[in-house]
């Protein structure tokens, strides 16, 4: 059963396509626009990899591969995507003032009852709210890429929100097969980003100091906590490990993690500025050999075979 009639996605950008199929699995139509149309051409073709991707491993829901992509359209203008829309999710590039220009204009034409969501990673959705008509449909929807795999949504809360309209979100992301957590704080990057880049602004600080190499730093995540993190986070980690010893370890090492100015952010400038976009140029952190959407496909498949892990444990249990 559908939860939503109708709804939109804005931006065709690599997550909006992966929004869009997450979507087609809830709703009875979703209409994708972007201004540019060749953006949506190509994101047309993206989808239907996405929805055959999980459809091959058993992950799709809402029916049949064929089903679930028929639900998806081209719109040819904002207008037409937002028509008579129930569920609208915001997904151009990280803009605050773009940003901000698109809600004064989907206030402006969206049925004043739907809900419009931003998939922002970093800014306050308070800051969209400000500019639409009704902010208090609006809230923020931060899926996390690739965002057809990974179940994680943060369903972001502002001071002006109405809780009915988080509420009917999280409902409904968890009828799409995804696992929503409520962010009640409106504060730069939410959670999942404030966490991720976190550990990202560590490694980078020990690969520069040459404290380890590249491929160590990832190694010791990958086969170290990263694997308890399929069940545990980091505070259920710690309680399974013992708060005491924990205290102990937090005494002397936790003085010594705070950033030491703004190394990690100087070493992703410069290498920007040289060009250096990891997978996309095959020059990052490391150097890549091979086919760069080959090798995102052959990773995507890794994270299908771990989410299935980590949705087959469900979430942290507190009692058997």
């Amino acid at each position: 059963m559908a939860v939503f009639s109708t709804s939109a996605l804005v931006g065709a950008g690599l997550v909006g396509p992966q929004i869009a199929v997450v979507l087609a699995q809830g709703c009875d139509e979703v209409r994708v626009f972007d201004q540019d149309p060749s953006s949506v051409a190509r994101a047309l073709d993206d989808m239907r990899a996405y929805v055959d991707e999980l459809d091959r491993h058993s992950m799709l829901r809402g029916g049949s591969a064929d089903a679930v992509y028929g639900r998806i359209r081209a719109a040819k203008s904002l207008d037409e995507a937002c028509e008579r829309a129930d569920f609208i999710i915001e997904a151009i590039f990280e803009n605050v003032e773009a940003k901000q220009t698109l809600f004064a204009e989907l206030g402006r034409i969206a049925p004043p009852t739907a809900i419009i969501g931003s998939n922002t990673s970093t800014i306050p959705i308070r800051h969209m709210a400000e500019s639409c008509a009704h902010p208090e449909r609006v809230i923020g929807t931060h899926f996390v890429l690739p965002a057809h795999i990974l179940p994680l949504v943060e369903v972001v809360k502002h001071p002006q929100v109405d809780d009915r309209y988080i509420q009917t979100a999280r409902d409904a992301l968890t009828t799409m097969g995804k696992v929503p957590i409520v962010v009640n704080v409106d504060i730069p990057g939410f959670v999942n980003n404030r966490l991720q880049h976190s550990l990202t602004r560590q490694a980078i600080e020990l690969l520069v100091n040459g404290v380890a190499s590249a491929e160590d730093i990832d190694n010791a995540v990958r086969f170290g906590f990263g694997a308890r993190f399929t069940s545990l986070g980091p505070l259920s980690g710690r309680d399974i490990s013992g708060i005491v010893n924990h205290s102990k370890v937090a005494s002397y090492l936790y003085h010594d993690l705070d950033g030491k100015g703004d190394l990690a952010v100087r070493t992703l400038r410069e290498m920007a500025e040289k060009g250096h976009d990891g997978l996309r140029t095959l020059q990052g952190f490391h150097e890549w050999r091979g086919d760069p959407a080959a090798l995102r496909s052959f990773h995507y498949e890794q994270m299908i075979d771990q989410t299935k892990r980590a949705l087959a444990v469900g979430t942290v249990k507190v009692e058997l």
